[in-house]
């Protein structure tokens, strides 16, 4: 994930709330994101699908047990299974669609920390 400009950390939970291949949804004013943790990496994406407006993140975690070659590190719209990797926000079926993607990370207390525009 770039940095950008102008951000501001905010508390989410204590790390140890996600568990690898769960997520949970957080709206933290204009924002709703989804967290997810894979393999001790946490990733952090915007809750809308750019498909129709679905939210991204609600519904089942992490898909990795789709007979199409889907891995833990995508997550697929409820509304209609459109995948995104959830690494780079890159939508796996059309290229042009992107979510964005936020820099969450573990600060010294253990704390799930995540970084948005202000």
């Amino acid at each position: 994930v770039k940095k950008i400009k102008n951000v501001k950390a905010h508390y989410l939970c204590p790390a140890s709330e996600i568990v690898t291949g769960e997520s949970r949804v957080f709206n933290i004013g204009r924002h709703s994101i989804g967290v997810f943790q894979v393999d001790g990496e946490y990733y952090a994406i915007r809750n809308l699908c750019p498909h129709q407006g679905g939210p991204l993140c609600e519904g089942a975690g992490v898909f990795d047990q789709l007979e199409a070659e889907v891995t833990p590190d995508r997550k697929a719209c409820p509304w209609h299974g459109i995948e995104f990797d959830i690494r780079t926000g890159q939508c796996m079926f059309r290229k042009d669609w992107k979510v964005k993607t936020y820099n969450v990370y573990v600060d010294e207390n253990d704390n799930l920390m995540v970084e948005l525009p202000e």
